[in-house]
């Protein structure tokens, strides 16, 4: 046997206020994220199923036989709520729909997460004219405006103007004070040679570089110069940046200039322990007690600094005690007497 059609009494209540539903073009608004409880109003007995007819319109949870909870999803959109009685003598209703149309706008950040830099801070923004209020959950970065100084992630409450109230989520990523480093200012007696950036990131990729030489891009630690005047100081910098993070250094080329007419400077040594030439030996130092030697290699890094008086000539060695390759290295004595440091090249040969 089935019902004769009518139309069943549909109660839904909803956040703040309720509402009864007699008709079945009767509509509903609910904000999205929100729980809705539906009942049904039958003959005593009876029995209902109920549908909820696209997916993506939320989870549906049958609560006791006349009553339904609906989680609502965040798609808006209108969607059906669907009821279908059975009365204690098996008797079957037509369907019976209620059309729900999901509203409710949450932020729109305008960056889909935020860095903090070091030990700074980020001011977080959105979309604010789509909203009759917004609070963030946090008190601090509520009194801040949206200024926040620690990592996290943090909740913003909006209030649109249909009083919908959703809640959204931005994450603050925070990373470490981005470093950069070309060195110490060095002296380079040739034409052409490479700068390189270290320290920047544990993943030079995610880095955009730019030269004081007019080249810049991602993956660019390191450059080439050509044309280097020796005779001229120079000065060359480099800034990075990662993720809004940036930082820049600079070096000093310094000009290469002639040693005393007293003293003489070999630019090579061949330290293969032959019992020959295998340290670099400057005799003439031996008038200048306070000097001191230090040699650099072409990405300006020292590889060897003296004791003063240059006691213990150099042997081919970094200071971890590792022979250094075959090439060309770069020098500065500092005589420490008044005049100018003596510059210049030196080769290791094996």
């Amino acid at each position: 046997m089935r019902l004769a059609t009518r139309i069943l009494l549909l109660t839904v209540v909803l956040l703040s206020h309720s509402f009864r539903i007699y008709s079945q073009t009767a509509d509903a608004r609910v904000c999205t994220g929100t729980r809705s409880v539906f009942a049904a109003d039958g003959m005593a007995g009876s029995t209902y199923e109920y549908i909820l007819e696209e997916p993506n319109a939320g989870v549906l949870t049958v609560l006791h036989v006349d009553t339904v909870m609906v989680h609502w999803g965040s798609t808006h959109g209108f969607y059906r709520l669907g009821v279908r009685e059975t009365s204690r003598a098996g008797c079957i209703s037509d369907w019976v729909y209620l059309s729900v149309e999901l509203t409710g706008e949450g932020a729109v950040f305008t960056e889909p997460q935020y860095f903090i830099c070091g030990s700074g801070g980020v001011t977080v923004d959105f979309n604010k004219g789509a909203f009759r209020s917004y609070q963030w959950i946090d008190p601090a970065v509520q009194a801040a405006n949206g200024h926040i100084s620690i990592p996290g992630r943090y909740e913003l409450q909006t209030v649109d103007f249909d009083n919908c109230v959703v809640s959204s989520f931005i994450d603050v990523v925070g990373l470490p004070l981005l470093q950069v480093s070309l060195g110490a200012d060095t002296v380079i007696c040739t034409p052409s040679f490479t700068l390189r950036a270290e320290g920047a990131s544990s993943n030079p990729s995610d880095t955009y570089y730019t030269w004081s030489t007019g080249e810049s891009g991602a993956m660019l630690h390191q450059i080439s110069v050509f044309n280097h005047d020796t005779r001229k100081d120079a000065e060359y910098w480099v800034h990075a940046e990662l993720n809004g993070c940036s930082t820049s250094d600079t070096i000093m080329v310094l000009a290469c200039l002639d040693p005393p007419e007293n003293i003489f400077v070999p630019n090579t040594f061949t330290p293969n322990d032959d019992g020959d030439n295998d340290v670099w030996n400057i005799h003439d130092l031996i008038h200048y007690p306070d000097c001191i030697v230090e040699v650099y290699d072409r990405w300006a890094r020292r590889v060897f600094q003296s004791t003063r008086g240059y006691t213990v000539p150099w042997d081919g060695r970094d200071s971890r005690g590792q022979y250094l390759p075959v090439e060309t290295y770069y020098y500065i004595i500092n005589l420490n007497n008044g005049s100018l440091p003596v510059s210049g090249n030196i080769s290791i040969i094996r």
